[in-house]
């Protein structure tokens, strides 16, 4: 009998209230406990942690660098006082971590999807747990939980490392406003991964062929993460020159306004291409609350949300869309049950 068939019943004879943890602990402990998880989890953490120790020397460098300028001019008589220093902003340090979480985070996600519902049908014992006083719903909600308290310790440990990184190695001091960017930029990530998470346990419970169901998630994952974005990016006249076109050819932004205008339909048509991605959605709200935007640095979150709205509506609507239909998947699976 499979173990959280044997703890629903040890609740059911304790006259335990909610399988839901239950469920949830046995979902946390079984993935802590799997080699592929952990794997995973390492080579994201090593990855983030180079990015960040890297671009922390850069950010002092550059600190540095400028005091030393600065010193040079007042010695040499050039300068007596500087009234607007230039601004450096810690938290554009972590664009390669977002790339790291774009790619490997949703890659994190389909894996913990696809092991929470294999792990049930190569013992063949989700019938054998519906067979018990327990709600379907309970079991998908025991699932979910026990991921996002996953999912959440993994993201907690990351932003720890990164913040004790950016404040030793940088020498920045983060402050109140940078925090709480940085941890709305951890809850979105929670939604970016947790959509993944949800989306391959979904075609691992519909699918009747495990390898089949993985197949399928690295193509969804291939075309979200990689291919859709890349097409867009390569569609964006503006990101064919380093720096931006329009910045190069010194266009103002009016100006260049007025020449997108021109371009109304090509412009909507590559939009809608992007937005048919997460990952995209992602990566936008991401970049404007930790300021690697620069037309975002030193704007507070009002101006934020109010220019990248849409990008947190379509990041919660992608999550919310495919909890509905995992939680439909298992109500209607009655005809497949013998699969397992």
């Amino acid at each position: 009998m499979n173990e959280i068939a044997n703890a629903v019943n040890r609740n059911i004879k304790n006259n335990s209230p909610n399988p839901v943890l239950t469920i949830a602990k046995k979902e946390y402990t079984d993935a802590v406990k799997n080699k592929l998880f952990i794997t995973l989890l390492i080579f994201l953490l090593v990855l983030t942690l180079v990015s960040i120790v890297v671009s922390s020397f850069g950010f002092q460098g550059k600190i540095a660098d400028y005091q030393n300028s600065l010193k040079i001019l007042k010695d040499l008589g050039k300068i007596t006082d500087v009234k607007t220093p230039p601004q450096f902003y810690p938290l554009q340090m972590l664009k390669g971590v977002v790339n790291y979480l774009e790619i490997i985070g949703a890659i994190l996600g389909i894996v913990l999807g696809y092991l929470s519902i294999a792990k049930e049908k190569g013992k063949r014992t989700l019938q054998l747990i519906l067979s018990r006083p327990v709600k379907r719903s309970d079991i998908i909600s025991g699932k979910i939980l026990g991921n996002t308290l996953l999912i959440f310790s993994v993201l907690g440990i990351t932003m720890l490392f990164i913040y004790l990184i950016i404040t030793g190695i940088g020498g920045a001091l983060l402050t109140s406003t940078e925090i709480i960017k940085l941890l709305l930029t951890i809850i979105f990530s929670y939604i970016y991964i947790m959509f993944f998470f949800c989306l391959s346990s979904i075609l691992t419970l519909k699918i009747s062929s495990l390898t089949q169901a993985l197949v399928i998630c690295f193509t969804i994952w291939l075309v979200f993460v990689l291919i859709i974005p890349q097409i867009g990016d390569t569609m964006d006249p503006d990101n064919q020159i380093p720096g931006g076109f329009f910045q190069s050819m010194n266009i103002s932004k009016p100006q260049e306004k007025e020449i997108m205008a021109k371009f109304h339909t090509y412009e909507t048509t590559r939009n809608a291409v992007e937005e048919s991605s997460i990952t995209k959605h992602y990566e936008r709200m991401s970049f404007a609350l930790l300021g690697i935007k620069d037309n975002y640095n030193g704007k507070n979150l009002g101006y934020i949300f109010k220019d990248r709205w849409r990008d947190s509506v379509w990041l919660l609507s992608f999550l919310i869309i495919t909890i509905i239909i995992e939680y439909s998947v298992l109500s209607n699976k009655n005809k497949n049950f013998k699969e397992f």
